[in-house]
């Protein structure tokens, strides 16, 4: 409507009630899920509450679906690169799965009937993921090994995903925001998301655990649906994954029992209150131990005896009088170290979460809460309920930094609290830094319009992600070799020696037709190797906890071990089952307990079938460091006359690399001269 100069114009508010009402604009939320900038914010529903630019749109936060599809991207990657760091991966699941599908592989002493600490139900959990692809696709078994893998990382992907979602809705926007960044930007998160151990398995199921804890503990049916499904996600890591994470609940557990959470009791109504919060805990317990009877029933159905693995591993580790420490013991520092490797900066963020809380409770409580005003008598205070759910990392750093034996997957499952403390330090310290900014130029204005918070977030998560993406391209550089080992053996070595033996490669179909200029790569049929009167042996002596499952190494290949100067506990090949059917299960072997064969004080048997001698090898992998020194057990191979390399990729030494070079790569030849590299190599039997 035109305006004439010099009048006014009356408006006149639009009908709030009646047949013409108009409804009031809700903020609409974003492709991502988050609400868009409308200039109005409606006030945020957790624990830690902004101060500085409150009644402004909120930060944009992922929604579940575009997180979830940012998390698998970065986990797809590490499930084709990532190398595995722990032998126990390989001969305690890879391989018993191997076997399940193949009927063959290695059998380890924690797999054997007299033992059985080995779950049979947590490996044959995941044999859907390595088949299901495979057996659509009609592929081998290299395919199946990066299925499971693939699969692995997008069931973590969605765990995160849920998780940050949770926190973004129970704490803060911030806070989920730098959590985001954490999951996606660690090196410790890259190596444990697509990890096939109970360690991993159990880092997902208190992810999932979390994201209902995490929300406000009621009477409600919301509350306890938030009991039962808590517990029951505990419960499934502990009983089908490892016992141990159960210390995780503690919190948890100790919240629901004993605090209120998002209910006001009055002291007339505690008693009636604990009472009820007690009766739901209690049946909560019931029903999730409940899954121990499906576990036990498959893990006797498969050792042939009854027997509960869940239950053998405690015994084994706390009462046997033996114990882990017979695999090594480390100084209490190992996991300070070892966690500053994979978090870098996010560690010590994650050490000072309680403290800059406490500091924060006593200089800026108004932060705290969504009421930002002190607790009501008869109210768990904000302080209190956030200083509950980060307390879980430090009771695991605790309780594994007491043990002898520690080894770098034993604190997976602590990891999205460790990433989770980080977060919160660094939205605390942002909120310190915001009350001093304000205090100098006692301008709240000014403060909600300065760029220095959100310099200081970017920092806090870009540099540690930074650190941690030349950390996970360095173990790729530094260790990825003993997959480049087999991967060149199956595509280059077979087909070599297949042809020398008059195979060809299998024909073309008919109507193939090439794309452009490409020039197909020949196909052949791996069929006779299982028929070959002498076999085709591959060899591995010294490296033989590097290797990396038999999913990697094709049918009909034999592999076997060459006596080192280690006098462990070797894994030995499973027989073949007296059943004489790879489809048979379960198989003779696994209720079978051979006498003198295993033993559960790491000590060498000499059961005859462990080692072969190295001139029935034809193949042999092998790694010459500058420092090792060669003994008549483990000589260097590469320099015998009967044998010749086939191919080599560059291995670091690192007791002779300098600690800086070693830590991450740096594109550009940096930090090269400070390193020394060693051979690892794939040798071939020379034709006499």
């Amino acid at each position: 409507m035109a305006t004439i100069p010099g009048t006014e114009n009356v408006r006149f508010r639009r009908p709030t009630a009646g047949p013409n009402a108009v409804k009031p604009t809700e903020p609409k939320k974003d492709e991502f899920g988050s609400m868009a900038p409308t200039g109005f914010k409606k006030r945020h529903q957790g624990l830690l509450q902004d101060q500085v630019g409150r009644n402004k749109a909120g930060p944009l936060v992922p929604g579940l679906s575009f997180a979830f599809r940012l998390l698998l991207l970065v986990r797809a990657v590490a499930a084709m690169y990532s190398v595995i760091s722990d032998c126990d991966e390989v001969f305690n699941f890879f391989e018993p799965l191997h076997y399940f599908q193949y009927n063959s592989g290695f059998q380890t002493w924690e797999l054997s009937p007299e033992f059985a600490i080995r779950s049979w139900s947590y490996v044959l959990l995941h044999w859907p993921l390595a088949h299901a692809i495979p057996k659509v696709l009609s592929v081998g078994k290299r395919p199946a090994f990066f299925a499971l893998r693939l699969s692995l990382g997008a069931i973590c992907s969605f765990c995160e995903a849920k998780f940050f979602r949770t926190v973004v809705e129970t704490i803060n926007e911030r806070v989920g925001r730098y959590l985001l960044f954490g999951f996606m930007l660690s090196a410790g998160m890259w190596t444990a998301s697509v990890a096939f151990l109970p360690s991993s398995f159990c880092m997902y199921t208190t992810m999932i655990a979390s994201s209902y804890w995490f929300h406000p503990a009621t009477s409600t049916p919301t509350g306890i649906k938030r009991a039962y499904f808590a517990t029951f996600a505990f419960a499934v890591g502990a009983i089908v994954g490892w016992p141990f994470s159960a210390a995780l609940a503690i919190p948890f557990v100790l919240e629901e029992l004993f605090l209120t959470g998002g209910e006001i009791i009055l002291p007339a109504q505690r008693g009636s209150w604990i009472s009820k919060r007690w009766e739901t805990m209690g049946k909560a317990v019931g029903l999730a131990a409940g899954i121990a009877i499906p576990v036990s029933m498959i893990d006797s159905w498969a050792y042939g005896r009854s027997t509960f693995p869940t239950l053998n591993i405690i015994t084994y580790n706390l009462f046997s009088g033996k114990g882990p420490d017979l695999y090594g013991t480390s100084p209490t520092s190992f996991y300070f170290a070892n966690l500053f490797l994979n978090f870098n900066f996010l560690l010590p963020l994650a050490l000072i979460a309680l403290p800059a809380l406490a500091i924060t409770n006593k200089f800026d409580y108004r932060r705290l809460g969504k009421t930002q005003m002190k607790p009501k008598e008869g109210e768990t205070s904000p302080y209190t309920l956030l200083a509950i759910r980060l307390s879980p990392f430090y009771l695991w750093l605790a309780i594994l930094s007491a043990q002898a034996h520690k080894e770098e997957r034993f604190m997976f499952p602590a990891y999205p609290f460790l990433l989770f403390n980080a977060a919160v330090s660094i939205y605390l310290i942002r909120g310190w830094i915001e009350s001093y900014y304000i205090h100098i130029t006692n301008s709240p204005y000014n403060a909600s319009r300065s760029s220095i918070f959100s310099i200081f977030t970017l920092l806090a998560v870009l540099v540690p992600g930074v650190i941690s993406f030349f950390r996970v391209g360095g173990s790729i550089y530094f260790y990825h070799a003993p997959f480049d080992i087999v991967h060149h053996f199956q595509y280059k070595s077979i087909p070599s020696f297949l042809s020398g033996l008059g195979y060809e490669p299998v024909p073309l179909p008919a109507d193939f037709k090439p794309y452009g200029n490409e020039v197909p790569t020949p196909q052949w049929d791996m069929t006779p190797l299982q028929n070959l009167e002498k076999p085709l042996t591959l060899c591995y002596g010294t490296e033989w906890y590097r290797y990396p499952s038999s999913y990697l190494v094709p049918e009909g290949v034999r592999v076997r071990w060459v006596k080192s100067e280690f006098d462990g506990m070797m894994p030995r090949p499973w027989e073949p089952s007296s059943e004489n059917s790879t489809s048979a299960w379960p198989r003779d072997e696994t209720r079978r307990a051979r006498a003198g064969r295993f033993n559960g004080d790491n000590k060498e048997s000499g059961d005859v079938g462990t080692y072969v001698d190295a001139s029935e090898c034809t193949y042999l992998v092998s790694l010459s460091l500058p420092s090792t020194a060669h003994t008549t057990l483990e000589p260097d191979w590469a320099s015998k006359s009967e044998w010749e390399e086939e191919y080599c990729k560059g291995f670091l030494d690192a007791a002779n690399t300098k600690w800086w070079a070693r830590l991450i790569w740096l594109p550009g030849g940096l930090l090269e001269k400070g390193r020394v590299w060693g051979d690892y190599c794939l040798l071939k039997r020379k034709v006499e």
